[in-house]
Formats: C-alpha cells, structure tokens, sequence
C-alpha cells in the first residue's frame, strides 16, 4: 500500500532522533488494526484499554481510530466502513484511503486484533521514551543558564514514570479472592502479634484509632506552626525505624542536623536547648553515649534539601528504596514541597491539590505509608475553640480526599502561653489579679498536654487520643504511661 507525501514525511527520518522515530512506525500493523476494526466494531472490546489516538504513528491513523471509536460508540456491532468515511466525507483522498484499509485485515481474529494493539501501543511508548531521552540529552549539552542535573533527572523519571503509568495503570487488577485472601493474611498477622494491620506509629492509644499505617495509604498529620507535628511525626518515624523498618524522611525545613538533635533528646532525655549551648556534665554526656549506641544503625535515612518538587521526593525515594525496603516515608512539609511551574500559574489550591495526589501515588509505588505534615491556616486562631477541623488544612479540598487519614496536633498550652491577660484600663489590682491568677491556673492545667484530634478514618472512627508533651525534649508520650 502506498502513502502520501505527507505520511511518508512523517515516517521519513532526516535525522538520527527521526530515524529512531521512524523505525518504531509499523504502517502495516497499524493499517491491519484499522481495518479489522472498519469491518467488526466488536472488535475494540478486545484492545488494551489505553490505547488511544495519539499512539498510532502514521500521521492520518490517529483521526481515523477516534473516529472509529465515536462510530463504535453508537454502532456497537458491524461494520464502521460507511459511518467512518461519512467524517471524512469532503476529502476525496482520505475516504478512498480508509476504504483501502479494508484489504489489509486479511480476516483478524480478536486474539491477532488485541496483540497489533499491544504492538502499536508498545511502539508508541517507545517512540515517547525516545522523545524524553533526546530532550534529556539536548537540555544537559547546554552550558549556559542550565536547568540543574538534578531536577533534568527528576523530570525525565517523571516523564518516564507517565509513559509506564499510561500502559500499566498502577498495580494490576487482582480477583476479589485474591483481594479477600490478602485482608485474611493481613488480619491473621495482626492476631498473631496483637498489633495493627499496617505500621506501628510506636503508640498504642494512637494505633488503636488509626488502625496503623497500612501499605499504600497516605496519612496527614497537621498543625499550627509551633504545636508539634513536625516532633510528633519525627517521633513516629524514629519509633518505625526501631522496628528495623526502613524510614526515609524528607525534611523541607529542619536540617539533618537538627533532627539528629532531636532524636537524641527523645533516646536520652537530655534537653535540647543544653545540647544546642554547650551546657552538658558527665552525666548528660553519658546518656548521650547510650542513646547514640541505641539509635546507631538503625534504618532511617534522611533528605534535608530544601526546595523540592514532588517529582524529586519521588526520585528520592526509589533511590532510598535501593538501599533498603520502605516501611515509611514521611514528608515535612506539604506547604513547603516546590510546585511545578505549570501548577504555580493555575493556583496554590491546585499545585497543593497535584502535590497531594503525588504523595498518594508515591504510597502506592513502593507499597508502604506515606506520613505528609501538613501547615494549618489561622482561622483556628481566631476562634474560641481553638482546636483544629478539616477546614483549617490550607487549600484542603484534595489533601482530604487523597488521605487515608487525617490527624491534628493541639496543644491548649500553645494558646494559653500567649494570652496573658493586659490590665484594662480603670481596672482595679484585685480585680486584675484574679484574672492573672485565672490564667496561670488555666495555664498550669494545660502544662505538659496535648491532643491528637483524628478528623478523618478512612474505614474507621474518628476520636482524640489525650498525650503528653515534653517541650525541653520535643517529645511525646501517652497519656496512660503518665505516673
């Protein structure tokens, strides 16, 4: 079969990337495909499901198929020879083209029309792979004003990563006895050792609300700046971590350093500050020589980069996922992970709706939870009740749909610290030393507690786990281990 000008342009190659393009063209598969489907609409039932237009490579087939598939969609069975040359009913040349398809099935069967899908939709990936790679090279050949190789690489995986989630769609389907058969094991082993489904966050009190942090869910753990999620959810990871589960956290905006700080304050019970000063005796040191021995080699690895793209905390974790299985991944924080450009121009509540949407994505690729911190806006503050609710997430809608989960950190004594009554004016000294005294009172009640407000369950109820807060050491404890 002959081609025109046009189509012989296209598969024509003036170059090596062309000739590289060219040579992932199967014209005649293609035409066969077409063809079987002009005479047997029925036919497309037995196609991969994603192939689409764009993935044939002749440049006049991608029309041609949609087209088909708008006439399937009306005419479910027969042929779609008259209906489809009806579209393309004033150019002479493409109707007697599609006609000339006709001669090319040479009879398919459903077995030989779902394998030329699979190689036309196999082709086109590769003709995509080689897009992204040529790019690849172009933009890294450059000197001046040069994008970082860094994010070239996050780019082309994330590109590349597209390509496979065209085809593949995620894991592949399984039978609802397969599905059945897996919630049967993961509850026999949580028996088995009396503990949750998924990931301990080393709490029990917490775990018996959240059921653990299973495989593929994205927990968001939110707060006022100040309030402690960013301990809290260091504390988790570090408690998973003990587990000899392997943690990678990303921290946006701590530093390595100061998160080995904290995890030694939390092992020894050496506060922070006399770390940061200098000011430790014999018996700080020794304890610190014991917490180090106990945290040494444990399998947690840090990222404190900062300006990160959700492309690049993903390139991040599959290099960390080389080293060592992923238990946990935990992200500080989502307010702060660097929007693609072309999210930036559509909007904050956008770019935060596709960072969540990745994070999710990246729980489900390397099968483990995902723990996003999470900055809340004002509006609690300004309220009397200041406890958190869902509406205080910034730019919340997706973050609440994407989330297996969604706990707030509240701490009444962050609140009532800052609110020491001012003397109003004609106020007598009695009457504003009970005000005073009311707050103090108010303020040593609130001393040492904090909330764990779980907002959303996914499967489950929600609560508020009652906890202890250690501010000279950042750290956390239940409630119930209090004396």
């Amino acid at each position: 079969m002959k081609f025109s000008d046009r189509e012989m342009a296209l598969i024509g190659a003036a170059t090596e990337r062309d000739a590289a393009l060219a040579a992932l063209v199967t014209p005649e598969t293609e035409q066969a495909l077409l063809g079987a489907l002009l005479s047997k609409a029925e036919l497309i039932e037995a196609l991969p499901a994603a192939l689409a237009p764009e993935h044939f490579g002749v440049q006049t087939h991608p029309d041609i198929y949609a087209a088909i598939r708008a006439a399937a969609t009306a005419q479910p069975k027969g042929p779609l020879l008259l209906s489809v040359a009806q579209v393309f009913a004033a150019d002479e040349d493409m109707k007697k083209y599609i006609t000339s398809l006709i001669s090319a099935t040479v009879g398919l069967l459903p077995d030989s029309v779902a394998t030329y899908g699979r190689m036309v939709l196999d082709y086109a990936r590769r003709r995509q792979i080689v897009e992204i790679t040529e790019r690849l090279r172009v933009d890294a050949a450059i000197k001046e004003h040069a994008t970082p190789a860094d994010a070239l690489v996050a780019r082309a995986m994330a590109e590349l990563d597209r390509v496979a989630a065209a085809e593949i769609g995620g894991r592949r389907a399984v039978s609802l006895d397969e599905a059945i058969d897996e919630a049967m094991a993961a509850a026999e082993e949580a028996t088995r050792r009396q503990g949750p489904c998924g990931i301990s966050t080393g709490m029990v009190s917490v775990d018996d609300v959240l059921g653990g942090m299973e495989p593929g869910t994205l927990h968001v753990l939110g707060g006022r700046p100040g309030s402690g999620k960013s301990s809290l959810g260091w504390q988790w990871a570090l408690n998973v971590a003990r587990a000899k589960h392997g943690v990678l956290a990303i921290s946006l905006e701590m530093s390595a350093a100061e998160l080995g700080r904290r995890a030694l304050a939390v092992a020894s019970g050496v506060p922070i500050w006399r770390m940061r000063k200098g000011q430790l005796d014999q018996h700080h040191m020794n304890d610190l020589v014991v917490a180090r021995k106990e945290l040494r080699g444990l399998p947690l690895r840090i990222e404190d980069g900062g300006g990160l793209t959700a492309a690049q905390i993903a390139l991040k974790a599959r290099h960390a996922s080389r080293k060592v299985p992923l238990g946990l991944i935990m992200i500080d924080h989502l307010h702060i992970v660097r929007p693609e450009d072309g999210d930036v121009r559509a909007g904050a509540t956008w770019a935060v709706g596709r960072i969540s949407g990745a994070m999710k994505r990246l729980a489900k690729e390397h099968s483990c939870p995902v723990l996003l911190l999470a900055q809340l806006n004002r509006m609690a503050d300004g309220r009397d009740d200041h406890r958190p609710v869902m509406a205080d997430l910034r730019q919340s809608g997706d973050i609440e749909q994407d989330a297996d989960t969604v706990s707030f950190v509240y701490r009444e004594e962050y609140y009532v610290s800052k609110a020491q009554p001012e003397r109003r004016e004609g106020e007598g000294e009695e009457a504003y030393s009970k005000r005073i005294t009311a707050w103090e009172d108010r303020k040593e009640r609130a001393a040492g507690r904090a909330e764990l407000i779980v907002a959303k369950v996914r499967d489950g109820a929600t609560g508020v786990i009652p906890l202890r807060f250690d501010g000279e050491l950042t750290r956390f404890g239940e409630m119930e281990a209090a004396t």
